[in-house]
C-alpha cells in the first residue's frame, strides 16, 4: 500500500482499507510521521497486526521476508543475514509453519549449530538470527508461545585479541612494495580506524592543522559503495600523531601533482575512487601473514592501554557506543597490569 505526504504539515501518513475479523470493510489512517520510511513501517506493522488468519499459516520463509523488508537494516546486514538464513536456517525450517516449531526442534537446532561450527560465537550469531524470527512472529503474526525461551542461548566465548607491538610493526611495514598501501597501513595502526572508514576518507575529512580527521562514512568492502558508519558512535573526530600529519601532507602534495583537477572531494587513498580492498588485502597478508587487517585496530587499543591510557579515554578514541564494549574487549589487558599498579605503594 502507498503512503502519502501531507504537504501542509510537511509530514507523512498512511491510509489503508481492510476487512476486520467479521469481514466488514474498514479504513485506517494515521498521520504525523516525519519520514516516509516511518509511515511505511507503521503501515506494515498495522497490516501484520490485523492479519490474524494469516498468522495460522505463515511459514518461516514468509516471516524472514517480512522481517528483512520492514526492518531498517543496512545492505551489508541484509546480505549477511540472508546468506546465514539460506545456509543454516532455511533448509530445516523454511517450509515449516511458524506455529509448528516446538521446543524439541529448537533443542536439536541449537545442538546442531554447536557441533558443526568451529567458533561458538559464529554458531551464536546464527542462533540469534533464528530467535529474531521467532520474536518477529510473536510481535507481528500472533505467535502465542516462544519455543526458544526454555532452551536458552548459546554460550558467548570471549574472542582472542590478536595484536602486534609497535616496534615489530615498524620493522615489518617497510616490506610493502606499494608505498600508498604502506601509508594506509600506518594510518590504521596509529588511529584505530576500521579499514572501510580509512578507504572512505576524502581530503575534506582531514585537518592537517589540528592533526585530526573526521569519520562520518565507511566503504562497504564487498560492493565498494559508500555508506553510513558501523554505529552512531562511530561518527566523530579521530586525532593522530604529528608524524602521521606529516605523512598525509606528503600524500596530498603528491596526489595534487599527479591528479588533474585535484580537489578535497577526492579520496585520500585512491583519488577518484577508493582502492580495491581485495588487492590491498593480498599485499597486507604478504607483509603481515599472521594478522587480520582489523587486528591493527586492536593493536592501537592495546598500545594505548600499555601506555596507561584510561579505559574511558580508550573508549572515546575507539568510538565505541558504550564502555561495556571497551571493557569486554580489552578489559583483560588492564587486569594483566594489576601488579604494575602496586608499584605506586613502593
Amino acid at each position: 500500500m502507498p503512503v502519502y505526504k501531507d504537504e501542509e504539515r510537511k509530514t507523512w501518513y498512511y491510509k489503508v482499507r481492510y476487512k476486520d475479523m467479521y469481514g466488514r470493510n474498514q479504513q485506517k489512517m494515521k498521520r504525523g510521521f516525519k519520514k516516509r520510511g516511518d509511515a511505511i513501517l507503521a503501515e506494515a506493522e498495522f497490516l501484520a497486526s490485523i492479519q490474524t488468519a494469516f498468522s495460522d499459516e505463515v511459514t518461516v520463509d514468509e516471516v524472514f521476508e517480512h522481517n528483512i523488508k520492514h526492518k531498517r537494516f543496512k545492505e551489508k546486514t541484509i546480505r549477511r543475514r540472508t546468506n546465514e538464513y539460506k545456509l543454516h536456517i532455511q533448509p530445516l525450517f523454511g517450509h515449516m509453519k511458524i506455529r509448528d516449531i516446538n521446543v524439541q526442534h529448537v533443542v536439536n537446532f541449537k545442538a546442531k549449530l554447536e557441533s558443526e561450527f568451529v567458533s561458538l560465537n559464529s554458531a551464536r550469531t546464527v542462533y540469534s538470527n533464528f530467535k529474531i524470527l521467532i520474536n518477529h512472529s510473536v510481535k507481528f503474526f500472533g505467535l502465542k508461545v516462544d519455543p526458544t525461551l526454555v532452551v536458552g542461548a548459546i554460550q558467548r566465548v570471549k574472542p582472542k585479541i590478536n595484536f602486534i607491538k609497535r616496534d615489530e610493526f615498524e620493522r615489518k611495514i617497510n616490506n610493502f612494495d606499494i608505498h600508498y598501501y604502506r601509508e594506509l597501513t600506518r594510518l590504521l595502526f596509529y588511529t584505530g580506524l576500521r579499514i572501510g572508514e580509512a578507504m572512505a576518507l576524502t581530503w575534506k575529512d582531514i585537518d592537517l592543522e589540528k592533526n585530526q580527521l573526521y569519520v562520518d562514512k565507511t566503504m562497504d568492502i564487498t560492493t565498494r559503495s559508500i555508506t553510513t558508519p558501523k554505529t552512531a558512535g562511530s561518527v566523530g573526530y579521530v586525532p593522530f600523531p604529528h608524524f602521521v600529519s606529516k605523512m598525509l601532507a606528503e600524500i596530498k602534495k603528491e596526489s595534487a601533482q599527479k591528479i588533474y583537477g585535484f580537489n578535497n572531494e577526492l579520496y585520500v587513498f585512491g583519488g577518484v575512487a577508493p582502492y580495491h580492498y581485495s588487492h590491498y588485502h593480498k599485499r597486507f597478508k604478504r607483509v603481515f601473514p599472521d594478522l587480520r587487517i582489523h587486528d591493527l585496530r586492536h593493536s592501537y587499543a592495546s598500545y594505548l592501554i600499555n601506555k596507561s591510557v584510561d579505559i574511558y579515554l580508550v573508549k572515546e578514541l575507539m568510538r565505541h557506543d558504550d564502555i561495556k564494549q571497551t571493557a569486554n574487549t580489552y578489559g583483560h589487558l588492564y587486569v594483566e597490569r594489576k601488579q604494575e599498579v602496586m608499584s605506586v605503594f613502593d
